[in-house]
């Protein structure tokens, strides 16, 4: 009988226990309505649990007393909704000629949610974006449209109140360009990464090409245009390019307002299109770890590296393809890392303390640039490095936020994408090799 009751209080206990885990949970969801839009009602859906994430991400975020680039981080986290919705219910749905709307009522989990924010908040706090173009390819009679591109753009970014460089610090560097890159001598991609490096900005918006396309209509008795505005979206950390966005504004009468008002329009109506580039990118971070370069300078043989590469391999920290590549006295690894960057900083000079060869170099670290963290040797002199701290802290920044606070982070060298070539490694003009 006592082994019966001991049971029934047992059962009871478990019961009482797994109620209060339950209440707990439930008291850890946040239940949000929000509308979504798209083509066809899948689209129109996920567009509203996306807007319900991002409503909840609101919420979480505000909670916190300091958060730079917030609205980078909420678009980040809600580009993503797996693992935050628990459930909803569709309350409402409307399709219409050229759309489909939903409404739903969506419960979000709050603890994972606000574990990815904190985690990309490390990340992208300091974060800044350059918006440009480059100016060796553009006819002089066509600049006051690229200038006024900028411009347009920069008003998103300061209505977003994401931290971005001035365009009067572009305008600086583009002087300070002449003479040093002339068309045909600096590749393209070379000449963007430069100047984001000098005016210390991670992320480019870099306005390739602004062009006209007319047609005619009502039986040929008049004309109507649209502006295509081509940009490409680069993570200059790591000198990845993420993408080509083609921006177009509607078609108009050649009489209504000139190319100006066909660049705003086309702007207007698909920046956030081409914010979506970034925040997938940034929101793929949280599952994969946050996308690093590291540079070695005068450190060792490409057998060196692979050693370094098979025990980062073995980290369960590390992440990515870790293609390694190597010339002459310089070597380059991408990879990915799931916690702070002074605590991978720290994983690789430990591991390179393991390896001999690299152990006898006594690397350090000679200065972050946003994700990119560059080593050499102590007792060396690197003019590469040299150069890249002389330039250190020329850049200026936009704070449209009140009190958004200044980044750290440190110029890097020009670069090439993932996949650069031997050639493209930074070196001073006189040594460098085509």
């Amino acid at each position: 009988m006592k082994q019966f009751s001991k049971a029934i209080i047992s059962t009871l206990f478990v019961a009482v226990f797994i109620c209060c885990t339950l209440s707990v949970v439930v008291a850890q969801d946040t239940e949000v309505e929000a509308k979504g839009m798209g083509l066809k009602r899948d689209d129109a859906l996920q567009d509203a649990l996306r807007n319900a994430v991002s409503q909840a991400a609101g919420v979480a975020l505000t909670s916190e007393t300091k958060v730079e680039n917030f609205v980078v981080i909420q678009d980040a986290v809600s580009s993503r909704t797996s693992g935050y919705i628990t459930s909803y219910t569709v309350t409402k749905e409307t399709p219409f000629p050229d759309r489909y709307e939903v409404t739903v009522k969506a419960k979000v989990s709050m603890v994972p949610l606000k574990a990815d924010i904190n985690l990309l908040a490390k990340s992208v706090g300091g974060i800044r974006f350059m918006v440009m173009y480059d100016a060796r390819n553009v006819k002089t009679e066509e600049a006051d449209n690229y200038e006024y591109a900028i411009e347009r753009v920069n008003e998103y970014l300061s209505g977003k109140k994401i931290r971005y460089i001035d365009k009067s610090r572009f305008d600086q560097l583009k002087k300070e360009a002449q003479g040093i890159m002339q068309t045909g001598d600096t590749p393209e991609e070379t000449y963007v990464q430069t100047l984001g490096f000098k005016a210390d900005a991670q992320f480019i918006i870099f306005i390739k090409k602004i062009g006209l396309t007319t047609k005619s209509e009502a039986f040929d008795t008049r004309t109507s245009t649209k502006v295509t505005i081509e940009v490409k979206a680069y993570d200059n950390c790591t000198a990845e390019g993420l993408g080509t966005v083609v921006l177009e504004s509607p078609y108009k009468s050649s009489q209504s307002g000139g190319i100006q008002a066909g660049i705003a329009d086309a702007l207007k109506n698909n920046l956030d299109t081409l914010m979506s580039v970034f925040n997938s990118y940034i929101g793929t971070w949280v599952n994969n770890g946050t996308p690093y370069e590291l540079r070695f300078y005068s450190c060792g043989t490409y057998r060196d590296f692979r050693d370094l590469r098979t025990k980062l391999k073995a980290d369960n920290d590390f992440g990515g393809d870790m293609e390694i590549v190597s010339m002459e006295n310089f070597t380059k690894l991408n990879c990915t890392f799931k916690k702070k960057p002074d605590e991978l900083a720290d994983k690789i000079l430990d591991y390179a303390d393991q390896i001999e060869a690299l152990k006898a170099k006594v690397l350090d670290v000679r200065f972050i640039y946003g994700r990119q963290i560059n080593f050499a040797p102590q007792n060396v002199v690197v003019p590469e490095l040299q150069e890249q701290q002389k330039n250190a802290g020329t850049g200026t920044e936009t704070k449209p936020a009140a009190d958004q606070g200044k980044g750290t982070a440190t110029p890097k060298p020009a670069g090439k994408g993932t996949q650069t070539k031997p050639k493209t490694t930074p070196k001073p003009a006189s040594t460098k090799k085509k």
